[in-house]
């Protein structure tokens, strides 16, 4: 599982604070630094906020900022900030109050004595770079599968039947680095034929953690869809997807989506593509892997998704899987044995059809 870390504070020289390289910017040094440790680090330089003109009015949509928004979207994704202070801004002070506030672990560089506000809101404080990245590189901040599932949907809820912003899509999309991609739909409420249907609850954290525990991409709705993306195929979600699979990023989809208790049982799996021997090897895997679990059985309720698998397994012409899961599945703060074990299995199942895809492409 990866462990990402996002960087904050104005790109200043760090003579002051860098023992052994006083010419280069901080944020050269830690990137370098942790990448090569096999860290990921989130560096958005292009949210600029202490180079803005003064003068120049930030021009508010729905209440926020855009850059704003972008900003805690990326600290959501990340397990750790690493903040200069050396420097400070607004900026750099609200995110390490947002991150510290979502869990993630705080570490300020910056000179001593460090305030009140600072102490409170921060696991640990350095006088030097060097210092802050070893003890970063030492701890490997990571959260839990589990906790990052709970903290995640505890983010998406907040936009379950919220309609997105003036200008911002409805979905996102989260890069990976397998050619397979984790799609949940219905992570949020959605509209169809003019009756409102409630999220699959947890399937947009689980495709989250999939991109996290087996480096899949990941794609969900992030707000309230007025359109069923599953049952209307002229949706900006069905329009990303397919540019993205015509990048030829991806050679396998994975489509999470929820049961009811009085819908079926369990786990439910339908297959869609050309290649018969190709879906008889997914289904095959797919069936040992979750065999530890409960026997998979066929789909009965496919009708309402079948429209955009078809479009993907026949227009894109990329084999598909439709994952149905029960409620007891998405529960993982009351079943979390249960959660964590199917999350693992599906891991397990998109590492090894992302690998052999890689080795049939390669």
């Amino acid at each position: 599982m990866l462990s990402t870390v996002y960087l904050t504070g104005d790109s200043v020289e760090a003579r002051a604070f860098v023992d052994d390289l006083p010419a280069k910017d901080w944020r050269t040094v830690a990137l370098t630094r942790l990448t090569n440790h096999g860290l990921t680090v989130v560096n958005p330089l292009e949210i600029a906020w202490s180079n803005r003109n003064p003068e120049e009015a930030i021009v508010l949509d729905d209440f926020t900022d855009k850059r704003v928004r972008r900003a805690l979207d990326l600290i959501d994704e990340s397990d750790a900030l690493l903040a200069n202070l050396e420097s400070s801004s607004y900026g750099t002070a609200m995110e390490i109050f947002y991150a510290h506030r979502r869990g993630k672990m705080v570490t300020v560089v910056g000179s001593s004595p460090f305030s009140p506000w600072v102490l409170s809101h921060s696991q640990a404080r350095f006088e030097n770079v060097n210092q802050a990245v070893d003890y970063l590189i030492e701890k490997h901040p990571q959260l839990a599968p589990l906790t990052w599932t709970l903290q995640y949907e505890a983010q998406l809820s907040e936009r379950y039947e919220q309609m997105p912003p003036c200008g911002e899509p409805d979905y996102k999309f989260i890069g990976g680095k397998l050619p397979t991609l984790v799609i949940a739909p219905h992570a949020t409420a959605y509209w169809k034929e003019g009756e409102f249907y409630e999220q699959d609850s947890y399937t947009g954290a689980l495709a989250s953690v999939l991109n996290r525990l087996a480096g899949s991409h990941a794609m969900l709705s992030n707000y309230c869809n007025a359109a069923d993306t599953c049952w209307y195929l002229e949706t900006p979600f069905r329009r990303a997807l397919t540019d993205i699979v015509r990048s030829g990023q991806v050679g396998m989809v994975l489509i999470l989506l929820g049961s009811t208790w009085h819908e079926a049982p369990g786990l439910q799996a339908s297959f869609y593509g050309h290649r018969e021997s190709t879906l008889k090897t997914y289904r095959k895997l797919l069936t040992e892997k979750l065999a530890g679990l409960e026997p998979v059985i066929p789909a009965a309720f496919d009708k309402p998704v079948r429209p955009l698998a078809s479009f993907i397994s026949e227009v894109l012409e990329i084999p598909t899987v439709v994952l149905r899961l029960h409620k007891r599945y998405r529960m993982p703060r009351l079943q979390p044995i249960q959660y964590s074990r199917l999350a693992n299995a599906l891991a397990e199942f998109i590492v090894d059809t992302g690998l052999e895809l890689q080795r049939s492409h390669g």
